[in-house]
This record gives structure tokens, sequence and C-alpha cells, in this order.
């Protein structure tokens, strides 16, 4: 880790509102829930049967709607990107997981991949992910979005379609893009270990403020 904040940020993003404490919680009041619904409409309505268990399912279902407010509203992750000064940074609590100097170049990097095997995204969205990478350092931050909106998603153009496979044969691929999609394979290393996950929301915001603000070295959307 590197050190502590040493000043307050002059703009700073909240992430990961869906993080792992708020899934558990989630998961086990949907659990707990279901079981003490049927429990309770079973000594209500004897030989229930089927109508018992869909309605201690619906039940379940908002009481697991209840608890995923109140937990993203009263448990945040405490991780967050942060402005300071000319640093980008990407905090957890006082303790600092990437920091870059916007002073000095920084190479984006932009990928999106199909979201398989995820329990709450539709079949067919993307994970939409960019990386501000400098001397080895990668600031990771992604959102989740349909293909429709990411179309319309500033820079989107510079995206690249990335293949978690690696493929037989590398043929058509020249050397500048294989290059920069070995880039792009470390930057979703980074991903999956320090990841900032964002809200389509403040994902939109914060693209546009770094086009805003870091002229010398943001791509412009046109």
């Amino acid at each position: 880790m590197l050190n502590a904040p040493d000043a307050a940020p002059n703009i700073e993003f909240e992430v990961d509102q869906e993080h792992s404490g708020v899934r558990m919680v989630g998961c086990f009041t949907f659990i707990i829930g279901a079981i003490f619904s049927y429990f309770i409409l079973g000594a209500i309505i004897p030989n229930g049967g089927l109508i018992s268990i869909g309605a201690a399912l619906m039940i379940a279902v908002a009481l697991t709607y209840g608890a995923d407010y109140l937990t993203k509203t009263y448990w945040p992750s405490n991780r967050a990107i942060q402005f300071v000064g000319d640093m980008i940074r990407l905090v957890n609590g006082s303790k600092i997981q990437s920091e870059i100097d916007a002073e000095q170049n920084v190479n984006l990097l932009m990928w999106h991949f199909e979201a398989k095997r995820h329990p709450r995204v539709p079949k067919g969205w993307y994970v939409v992910a960019n990386s501000l990478e400098q001397d080895g350092e990668h600031l990771v931050s992604y959102t989740i979005m349909s293909p429709t909106d990411f179309e319309a998603l500033p820079l989107s153009r510079l995206s690249v379609r990335y293949q978690r496979k690696k493929r037989k044969k590398e043929e058509g691929r020249g050397l500048r893009e294989a290059g920069n999609y070995r880039r792009i394979a470390q930057a979703e290393f980074h991903r999956g270990e320090l990841g900032a996950e964002m809200s389509q929301e403040d994902y939109y915001a914060y693209l546009d403020y770094l086009a805003d603000t870091y002229t010398s070295w943001m791509p412009k959307d046109k």
C-alpha cells in the first residue's frame, strides 16, 4: 500500500456500491426470509402447498430488495476514486491502492466484454472498463451496461473487445495492435484484483471529468 492521502479530495467518486458484504446480506436475507415466510404462511394457511411456496418467495424477494437498499445506503465500501490536486487516487479508507500523477503523461486503455454468468446482469450486457496507465501503475474502473448504452458512451470507438481466452493464432493482428492487446490483458488482471466498480451514471461523469480536466493526454470524443 502507498501512504495515506495528505489532503482532502477536490472531487470523489464512491465505488463498489454492491460490495461483497452487500451481496452476502442479500443472499442470507433471501434464504432466511423464504424459510420463515413459508412457516408463517403454513401456520396461517394450512395445506397451502404451492400457494404458500410462491407467496414465501415473493416475500423473500421483497425483503431482499429492502435489505439491498439499506445496506447500500448505510454500509459503504469505503473505496473511492479521488482527485487530489494533480493526483488521481484509488483509496480504501486511508490507504491508497493506486495513484496516478495527472500532470505527467497518462495512457488511457479502454476495453469491454460480455458479462456472462452474472446473476444480476441481463444476458448480452457488457463489462465496460478503462485503465489510467502510468509507469506500470494501473488505476482501473468499470461499469456494466447494455450494448445500446455502450454505443452512446463517450470514446466507445476506442474500446477494444476483449476476449479472455487466448487465440491459437494472432494472425491479422499487427505488432502495435498485439502490444496494445497485451497491455489491456494486464489491465484486465488489475481490474480483477483492485478494479473499482462504478454506477453507470458515475462512470459517464468520471470520463467527462477526465476529458474536461486533462486535455493534454485524455483523447477527444470526436
